[in-house]
This record gives C-alpha cells, sequence and structure tokens, in this order.
C-alpha cells in the first residue's frame, strides 16, 4: 500500500534555490542522523526525509527496497506539486539509503538530474558479511549499539569516534527497526538493472568500510557508464561524517556538472 501523505523531512541550506538536494538515512537511523551532513550544502534546498517506520514516519517498515523506493517516489512528485522542489533533483543515499536511491534510478518513473551513493552500492548482498552474522540473533534480541563501532576506520580519530557514536545512538530508530533494515538491505541485489542508468551518477565510500564493504561501491561505479567514484582512504562507513568539508566540495562538483 502507498504512501497517503508526504514522509515528515526537514529542510535546510536556500529554499530558493532551483537545484533540490534530498537525502535518504540509513539502516537504524532518523533524519537526524543525516541532518548535520545535509546542512553543509548551505547553497541548495535540501530535504531529508523519515522512511517509513523511522523518527516521526508511521506505517510499517516495507519489505523490500523497492518498497522505500516507491515511497520516495511519491514524496518528490508532492513536493515538486506543492513547490517545496523545482524540478532539479538530485538524491543523495547514505547506506540502506543509497540502494533506495539506485532504485528509485532504476524504476525510472520520476525525473532525477543525478545521484550520488554514500556509503553504499546497488549489491548489498554480497557485500555486507557483517550483517550476515547477525542473522543468527533474534530480531528481539538487536541493539544498534551492537555495531555503531564498526563504523570507524584505521585512520578515525577518537574524537570523531566519540562524536559520531553520540550522533548515531541519539537519533536512532527503535533496534527492531534496525535490524529490520538491516535484513531488507542485505537482501537487496539489482547491479545488473545499474547499466540501465543513463543520469549521472556519484559512489562516495571509504577504503575501510567493513559495514558495506568498498567493492560494493566499484561495481556499482563499474556499472553505470559515465559514473564517478570517490574512494577515500583509510576510513570506514562514517567517512562522510568525518571528512564532511573534503567531500561536500566533490560532490558540489559533481551537482554542477548534473544541473
Amino acid at each position: 500500500m502507498g504512501l497517503e501523505k508526504v514522509l515528515p523531512y526537514e529542510r535546510t541550506g536556500n529554499s530558493e534555490s532551483d537545484v533540490t538536494l534530498m537525502f535518504l538515512h540509513g539502516s537504524t537511523m532518523s533524519k537526524g542522523g543525516l541532518s548535520p551532513f545535509a546542512s553543509v550544502f548551505v547553497d541548495y534546498n535540501c530535504i531529508v526525509f523519515d522512511l517509513a517506520a523511522h523518527g516521526e514516519a508511521g506505517g510499517e517498515e516495507p519489505d523490500a527496497i523497492s518498497g522505500f523506493a516507491e515511497d520516495v517516489e511519491y514524496c518528490i512528485n508532492q513536493l515538486r506539486e506543492q513547490g517545496v522542489v523545482k524540478e532539479k533533483v538530485i538524491l543523495l543515499g547514505y547506506s540502506m539509503g543509497g540502494a533506495i536511491t539506485c532504485e528509485v534510478a532504476i524504476r525510472g518513473k520520476i525525473s532525477l538530474n543525478g545521484i550520488v551513493l554514500l556509503s553504499s552500492g546497488a549489491d548489498l548482498n554480497n557485500y555486507t558479511p557483517l550483517v550476515d552474522g547477525l542473522k543468527p540473533t533474534p530480531a528481539e534480541d538487536f541493539k544498534t549499539e551492537m555495531i555503531v563501532d564498526a563504523l570507524y576506520g584505521p585512520d578515525t580519530s577518537e574524537e570523531d569516534k566519540k562524536r559520531m557514536k553520540e550522533l548515531f545512538l541519539s537519533t536512532k530508530s527503535a533496534d527492531i527497526t534496525g535490524y529490520a533494515d538491516l535484513m531488507v538491505s542485505n537482501a537487496y541485489n539489482n547491479l545488473e538493472a545499474c547499466k540501465n542508468i543513463k543520469i549521472p551518477a556519484l559512489m562516495v565510500h571509504g577504503s575501510d568500510d567493513i559495514i558495506v564493504e568498498p567493492m560494493a561501491a566499484i561495481e556499482t561505479w563499474k556499472a553505470i557508464e559515465g559514473s564517478q567514484l570517490l574512494m577515500v582512504p583509510l576510513k570506514g562507513h562514517g567517512v562522510i561524517f568525518e571528512d564532511t568539508e573534503y567531500i561536500k566540495d566533490k560532490i558540489i562538483s559533481f551537482i554542477k556538472v548534473c544541473s
């Protein structure tokens, strides 16, 4: 069943911009976890959603990435009709949100100017061994705290570790929802269909990511003709929360190509 109203969202940046950046959070998260990253793009109209069953959003969690994608398509269309966003839209998804972003682009039901996959890829089934290891854990026993330390790379400072841990745990969704997220993400593999994506695409990944292995980004980059890959050395799954300014500048360069 589709949505009947737009998902809850936070709006930051320049509401008058003709380019809208729409951000989709990852597994276990809510919009509050991704908002600090979105907030650095001050020149653009930025929208950060709570996905269904997360944060302030009600409803049930979709049982597949395609269900989340359908929700996002509905929201983009509605916000365009309301004038909240203009025609130029770039979709940026972190982790699970990256898989959703990829799926929206594959489906091709709405017009996008570009996509950015942050610590993600089109195949999360073969490149998420940490989630594979969680499958024997009963859903009701899962705690987000069990995976937070996997966000870091070998170059992550103690200060960044503390800051990221506080951010993820203070803005997380219910643990049972987070577990469902991880299982839905782990089941996603639409790599072959990526060859049909014809819009600009950028993959951003940490070279030492152990939650979504770097090959997920590399294989997606190979599959999407003309796409770009930014691999940040010695960083993990939380790379966008560490090298934020550097990644922001690279994404802005990409946006200029898209728009």
